[in-house]
């Protein structure tokens, strides 16, 4: 009896010793397995994150501790000199594409420049009779400001569209910045009247308010110029609502502006080549309108779309972030 109760003793330390033994076991396995599966995880999730916003700046803290899995570090350090390396071809790549857009765009640039100097020499030269009656006078100034306007909107464009944007991110009023930019189309221009149809629940959204501003513009002054082309004879029935700009708040955070003309349209096989550098259906367009809108609007985060059917008019939807990410600046 004493000795089956001392192999009872033994038997029962030997199993309390095996527990403990398989606890300790499991514990030191699930530490190690976590030096590893939490750099793994936070990588799987930084990598999720870029496939969802397209942001490359994602980041992963690489713990650099005496338990930390090397070939996780290394894996991370990795993955960041991957992404660094995409987005500076990314940034390089664009640069070049802007580059080669910008020297295609030259000839139309020189068409461009050529046809109002040549009219402001003409006007010039008709100075020199020693008959200048004030009306003529008047009508060579009138069309020498004119063309001179028109050069200095020529050489703007042009350097907007050539130089890297920079941004300076601050809350705004998109509403507020619609009405701005639907006033600043008007200015000085005869044409349809745009209407406003403005969400009063909007949130202010961290943006750029003045490139925002002079992306809206340029859209809004496409919109009324394929309003003023159309057909004499099938004008829109009602003039007032030819150009609408509306503001929508997303659900998911963010703004939506839309831009709907009852303008001319735009032709099917055209629709590919509306955001190309120097493409365009007017003759006094010089196809940068709505490239320099796509940059500001994809630098700013967001994306710019177009739907269009001829002689139905056109709609422009730009959808904006609550807050760009800071490196997209």
């Amino acid at each position: 009896t004493e000795r089956l109760r001392s192999i009872a003793a033994i038997r029962t330390g030997l199993g309390g010793a095996l527990a403990a033994t398989l606890l300790l076991a499991i514990l030191v396995s699930f530490g190690v397995a976590r030096t590893v599966t939490r750099p793994l995880t936070a990588l799987i999730d930084a990598m999720r994150r870029i496939a969802d916003t397209g942001d490359l700046s994602q980041r992963v803290a690489v713990r650099t501790g005496p338990w930390d899995d090397e070939d996780a570090r290394l894996l991370t350090s990795t993955f960041h000199t991957l992404t660094e390396t995409v987005g500076r071809h990314q940034r390089e790549a664009a640069q070049r594409e802007r580059l080669s857009s910008l020297g295609r765009l030259s000839t139309v640039v020189a068409h461009e420049v050529r046809n109002p100097l040549m009219i402001i020499k003409t006007a010039v030269a008709s100075l020199k009779r020693p008959t200048v009656t004030r009306e003529e006078l008047d009508e060579v100034i009138a069309d020498v400001e004119g063309e001179t306007t028109r050069l200095n909107r020529v050489v703007s464009e042009v350097l907007d569209f050539a130089r890297p944007i920079r941004f300076d991110f601050a809350e705004a009023d998109i509403n507020a910045l619609c009405r701005s930019a639907a006033e600043a189309t008007m200015t000085g221009m005869t044409g349809p009247a745009i209407s406003l149809d403005l969400d009063p629940t909007l949130l202010p959204v961290v943006t750029d308010a003045e490139c925002l501003r002079t992306a809206l513009v340029n859209v809004l002054a496409n919109a009324r110029h394929a309003v003023a082309a159309r057909p004499d004879a099938a004008p829109p029935a009602d003039t007032s609502t030819s150009v609408r700009l509306s503001s929508q708040r997303v659900p998911t955070g963010g703004v939506v502006l839309r831009v709907d003309d009852r303008g001319t349209g735009i032709a099917d096989e055209d629709l590919t080549h509306v955001f190309e550098p120097y493409f365009t259906t007017r003759r006094a367009g010089t196809g940068l309108g709505l490239p320099i809108a796509r940059n500001i609007i994809t630098g700013m985060g967001g994306t710019i779309s177009l739907d269009s059917r001829v002689g139905a008019g056109t709609r422009v939807e730009i959808v904006l972030p609550q807050a760009p990410q800071r490196n997209q600046a």
